[in-house]
């Protein structure tokens, strides 16, 4: 993008209408709208929104009425305003219109002139518009024609495509899953996106990249600042580079009439970026200041971060390892997929982005998977996981199918590549550039032929890596998530995606033999929490088998698979509130087992990134945060199983083996003790020592023959194995004989008490007189927040946690609290 300190700003008020020239102008409801009508707009926008602000057409996530406004994206859409140019503006020697994001297909006119055209929602566009301008008010028109009409042209004059879902998605530049995914709804959106201004002076700034190296012994850091420029009537530029950060400041500045410079900067012993868990995120400011005759023309602060990547692929245990280092250090990557998080991506607030990423780091999460089919974030999210210490795998944006080769296609492609690596390259917390979602191993499944052979193959195997490696990146590149060996989903080599659970119909415990090197997805459903469907789906529609609730689950047979796998644990309720607790909890169980498993397994396994954070719409799916924010079971799961310190147990034929999974840098100390309990509080200490737990492993920590374990009773007896450090338990986890549902669990008496810490801050405890599974607390307000959810409670264990309010003048009163749990 083309950068200048003096900007005409053109967001705001906008009007738009239909394009009544549109091929499929008959699919527009008639009397919905006439020719002569405008209809007041914001930018940036989409079409969806400003119908919805309109008064047009109904809110597409309420109950069904996504079917409704598919006639949205079968015509074209006029955007237009006025704006007012002045003298002084005119006068400069450079204006540009720079769009930053157009969505997708559009023909720019200004003041009736023609100005370009746009066919990738992505990457900024920059046109030279400076003769078309006059003094006084202008108008801008942009016209956004249907992207359904115009992929189902470039389809059938490139030929139909391998792909999931509908065929000729592939063609457009656009966000995948806006053309509907098996959690998403089809709502394939039209307009401005993103900013849109008019850029002007006498010289802007087309490049600025800062790359930054770490030696191998993280004693000295080398940053290189490279910039050009365009100028007009300017016999000399004035440069100024100052990099500050923690015990460090340095300033470059050098005046020269050359339109590109480069700066170097030595750091000795710099202050790292670790990512959560691991250390501190120590960032850099780099300020970049050009000037003109002491007068500063463009302004750019960055913040960098200081960090080693590499990705170790080593012949390994029959296979090959896939294990990241960071800063020399071995990380086992704990973390989820990313997908948008709304379907209409403008009203995505920083707010959203804040809570969800903090939401991500408090669960002990430090790798986010951007994923393939959904878009390139906005600034603000590359910018708090570099504060958040949350690593990104970053795909590029391709999933599920084969891609075109023509020339055209290929030449958008390499565009996009360069201009979204120089946005992003500098962010510490991207570890990885990915080429795609999928797309080889759904060739290599369907078609049985050498991954080699997949239409547009070469765009992951050379046009990216390559753009990749002239840029200098400093990350690993990997071509696709899952990829590696002859067969792209591999066991053993490269990464893997675990889907013969839940897609497949198997049940989680298949994971017990599993060997993956590193799990990019897998995962569970589970209904969005009760408020989220109370404020979406009718009453009378609120029913697990009601239509209108299987329409809000996009996968083929996925509301029976959410049965099924209930069923298989716990049981299926006819209660609607009851269901969506059972199925968070299924989820939640089978999340934890799994980890665990892959966890204990460490360094084998180097990572897993379940599927999925966050949702776009309210809708069963593989979240652990639903769309409205608000976390399930799983998020609380996720907490512990994802904690640096845990005990994971393990079925060994005959034995039941207990590990400890320590992701600290240091080695501790601890008393293990393991006790066996029946459900009313009868308890008995089987085993205790004192334990050194080694830094960064996992070890076996206790062996027992189930035999000798004298269960008499597998239905109301238990195990349950502490890591304890004086008085305070650091790791808890307990193993069960039989699944839930055939457990003879108690109806508990609970007691409970609430004090008051400080102003918006109150302390709950809780006991019981028998043991409670998945205890669920729900707050009457939901401005009050807690600090656990969803554990396991012992007969007799009293279970301290905190709530607090933002509001200092809330009152809470331990009438509005309740419980829930499984019985």
């Amino acid at each position: 993008m083309h950068i200048s300190t003096s900007k005409l700003l053109l967001n705001g008020a906008w009007l738009f209408q239909p394009d009544w020239n549109s091929p499929n102008i008959k699919t527009l409801p008639k009397k919905l709208l006439s020719p002569d009508e405008w209809l007041p707009a914001v930018v940036p926008g989409s079409v969806h929104t400003d119908l919805m602000k309109a008064g047009k057409i109904p809110d597409p996530f309420v109950n069904e009425n996504e079917n409704i406004v598919q006639w949205i994206a079968e015509i074209g859409w006029k955007y237009r305003r006025e704006f007012e140019m002045d003298r002084e503006i005119l006068s400069a020697p450079i204006i540009e219109l720079c769009a930053e994001g157009l969505d997708t297909f559009a023909q720019i006119y200004i003041n009736g002139k023609h100005v370009g055209e746009t066919n990738n929602m992505f990457i900024p566009n920059q046109f030279d518009v400076k003769s078309l301008l006059h003094e006084g008010k202008n108008n801008i028109e942009i016209i956004f024609d249907s992207p359904i009409d115009q992929v189902r042209k470039l389809e059938k004059k490139h030929g139909k495509l391998n792909v999931a879902l509908d065929s000729f998605r592939v063609y457009a530049r656009k966000a995948q899953y806006s053309f509907g995914w098996d959690w998403g709804p089809k709502l394939a959106t039209s307009g401005i996106w993103r900013h849109i201004y008019l850029a002007y002076g006498n010289i802007l700034l087309h490049n600025l990249k800062i790359n930054s190296d770490l030696d191998a012994s993280l004693k000295e850091a080398t940053v290189q600042v490279e910039a050009e420029v365009s100028c007009v009537a300017v016999k000399s530029i004035e440069w100024k580079i100052t990099i500050e950060g923690p015990d460090y400041c340095s300033t470059v500045e050098i005046r020269s009439a050359a339109g590109k410079q480069d700066f170097q900067f030595k750091i000795e012993n710099p202050k790292l970026w670790w990512p959560n868990g691991f250390g501190e995120q120590f960032l850099y400011n780099v300020k970049f200041r050009i000037s003109i005759e002491g007068k500063v023309q463009i302004k750019i602060d960055k913040k960098i971060g200081l960090r080693r990547v590499e990705l170790e692929r080593e012949p390994e245990n029959g296979g090959e390892s896939f294990r990241f280092r960071i800063n020399n250090v071995k990380v086992f990557c704990k973390g989820a997929n990313w997908i948008p998080a709304d379907s209409f991506l403008p009203r995505i607030t920083k707010d959203k982005y804040r809570t969800l990423l903090t939401l991500a780091r408090d669960a002990n999460i430090n790798m986010l998977r951007v994923w393939g089919g959904g878009i390139y974030e906005q600034p603000i999210f590359y910018d708090l996981c570099d504060e958040l210490g949350l690593m990104v795998w970053q795909d590029f944006m391709f999933a599920c199918g084969s891609y075109p080769e023509y020339e055209h296609f290929v030449a958008n492609v390499k565009q996009e590549v360069r201009v979204i690596y120089r946005q992003l390259h500098f962010h510490p917390s991207i570890v990885l550039w990915c080429g795609n979602n999928e797309n080889e191993w759904i060739w290599r499944q369907e078609s049985g032929r050498p991954v080699g052979e997949m239409p547009g193959e070469k765009l992951f195997s050379e046009v990216i890596p390559n753009i990749l490696f002239s840029e200098r990146s400093s990350n690993p590149y990997w071509q696709s998530s899952p990829f590696g060996g002859e067969d792209p989903n591999s066991e053993s080599i490269g990464n893997q995606h675990k889907w013969n659970m839940w897609s497949g119909w198997d049940s989680p415990t298949v994971v017990k033999d599993d060997r993956s090197r590193f799990v990019t997805e897998f995962g569970f459903q589970s209904p969005a929490c009760l408020p989220t469907w109370q404020e979406n789906i009718d009453a009378e529609f609120q029913n697990p088998q009601h239509r209108v609730m299987q329409h809000h689950n996009k996968q083929i047979k996925g509301s029976e698979r959410l049965h099924h796998y209930i069923a298989e644990q716990l049981t299926v309720p006819d209660n609607f509130d009851e269901f969506i607790y059972y199925g968070q909890v299924m989820q939640a169980e089978a999340l934890k087992y799994c980890i665990e498993h892959w966890r204990r397994q460490k360094f084998l396994t180097s990572g897993v990134l379940f599927w999925q954070l966050n949702d776009c719409w309210p809708v069963t799916s593989w979240s652990i945060i639903d769309s409205e924010l608000r976390p399930k079971a799983a998020y609380w799961y996720t907490r512990r199983f994802f904690s640096p310190l845990i005990l994971a147990h393990k079925e060994n034929g005959k034995y039941l083996e207990f590990y400890a999974v320590n992701d600290k840098k240091d080695a501790s100390a601890y008393e293990l003790e393991v006790c066996k309990f029946d459900f009313y509080g009868e308890s008995s200490v089987i085993y205790q020592s004192k334990t050194l737990i080694p830094a960064n492993n996992s070890i076996p920590l206790v062996s027992f023959q189930q035999t000798n374990l004298n269960i008499t009773d597998p239905s109301q007896q238990y195990i349950r194995a502490r890591l304890i450090d004086g008085d305070k338990t650091l790791a808890v986890n307990r193993y069960f004989f039989k699944p839930i549902k055939n457990l003879c669990l108690g109806v508990p008496k609970l007691k409970t008490n609430l004090l008051t810490k400080s102003c918006g801050q109150w302390q709950l405890n809780i006991t019981s007189d028998c043991f409670v599974k998945a205890i669920c607390i729900k707050l009457a307000n939901e401005q009050f927040q807690l600090s656990d959810n969803f554990f396991d409670l012992d007969a007799g264990e009293v279970r301290s946690l905190d709530i607090y309010s933002p509001d200092q003048t809330a009152n809470l009163l331990i009438s509005d609290i309740s419980f829930q749990w499984i019985g």
